[in-house]
C-alpha cells in the first residue's frame, strides 16, 4: 500500500480527499449535538396559517394562547395548531373548532357588522398553559423554517438538499433539530411560530 501511494501520489490524493472531506463534515456536524444541550421547552406553531383579516387568528396575550374568529363567514383557510415536545420527540395537534353558525363561503356578502364580529374560540388543550412568545427561548433555541435553520453548518452550501426548504427546525449554536412533518404536509411560508411552553 505504501509503495502504491509513493508511486501514484495523484491517484492516492484523489481518492483520499473525498474521504477526508466526509470525515471532517461528520465531525463538524456532529460536534454541536454533543456539546449543545437539548431543548427544554415545548414549542407551539401553526401550519396552513395565512393570517388574513378574516377567519381564525392565533396570538399570545399576557402569556396565554388567544384564538379568535373574525367575521361570520366560513374561511377557506383553516390553520392547524401543533405542540412539539423535544423530550419525547412527539408532535400533537391542538384542536381548533370553528364557532357554530358561520355562513357557508360565497353564499352571501357579509355585512360590516358581521365582518367586524369577533368570536373567542376555547382551546381546552392549552388551558392554563403559560407561553413565552419571544423569538428565542430561555434555553437559547430558535424556531425557524427552511434553509435558515441550517446556516450554522459551514458545509450546508455543499451538501444542501432542496428538501431542507420544507422543514421546520429548532436551532442553537449549530445544533439543528428537525420537527416531525406533522400531518404529512410540507412546511412552507405559511408555517408560523406561536411560542414556547414555559409552564404546563
Amino acid at each position: 500500500m505504501k509503495s502504491f501511494i509513493r508511486e501514484n501520489p495523484t491517484i492516492a490524493f484523489g481518492l483520499g480527499l473525498p474521504l477526508l472531506l466526509v470525515v471532517v463534515f461528520l465531525l463538524v456536524s456532529g460536534i454541536p449535538s454533543l456539546l449543545v444541550d437539548p431543548p427544554q421547552y415545548d414549542v407551539l406553531y401553526a401550519t396552513e396559517y395565512v393570517g388574513n383579516s378574516n377567519g381564525v387568528q392565533i396570538s399570545v396575550v399576557n402569556k396565554k394562547i388567544q384564538v379568535v374568529y373574525h367575521g361570520k363567514v366560513q374561511d377557506y383557510q383553516r390553520p392547524r395548531l401543533w405542540r412539539y415536545s423535544p423530550k419525547t420527540g412527539a408532535v400533537k395537534e391542538i384542536t381548533i373548532l370553528q364557532p357554530p353558525g358561520l355562513a357557508p363561503p360565497g353564499q352571501k356578502v357579509a355585512t360590516p357588522e358581521e365582518a367586524s364580529m369577533i368570536t373567542t374560540i376555547e382551546v381546552p388543550d392549552l388551558a392554563g398553559v403559560t407561553i413565552d412568545s419571544s423569538s428565542i427561548a430561555a434555553d437559547g433555541y430558535e424556531f425557524s423554517t427552511g434553509l435558515k435553520g441550517y446556516s450554522g453548518d459551514v458545509f450546508t452550501g455543499i451538501f444542501y438538499s432542496s428538501r431542507y426548504s420544507n422543514e421546520a427546525v429548532l436551532t442553537k449554536k449549530g445544533r439543528s433539530i428537525r420537527l416531525p412533518n406533522a400531518g404529512n404536509r410540507y412546511f412552507s411560508s405559511n408555517t408560523r411560530f406561536i411560542g414556547w411552553v414555559v409552564a404546563p
